[in-house]
């Protein structure tokens, strides 16, 4: 009768298997957003140092379009 109350090796594995899963899941998720706002972050300091380059030199059209819109700056100026 205490047959059923015990947990097989193969049973106990699959459900730690899938609660690792899980977490590890989330841990992934977690990471790759910080690491994409990382990247975000260093992109917009390195363009704000440009910016402030560009202006320093007088540049202050070009400085202006790069924090404005720096996706479209490399296309047009």
């Amino acid at each position: 009768d205490a047959l059923p109350i015990l947990m097989t090796v193969a049973t106990m594995t699959n459900t730690t298997w899938t609660y690792t899963c899980k977490v590890c899941k989330m841990i992934r998720t977690a990471l790759s957003i910080a690491f994409v706002g990382l990247i975000a972050f260093g992109e917009s300091a390195g363009r704000a140092r440009a910016a402030a380059e560009l202006s320093r030199q007088g540049f202050h059209k070009e400085a202006r379009a790069l924090m404005l819109s720096p996706r479209e700056y490399g296309k047009d100026v």
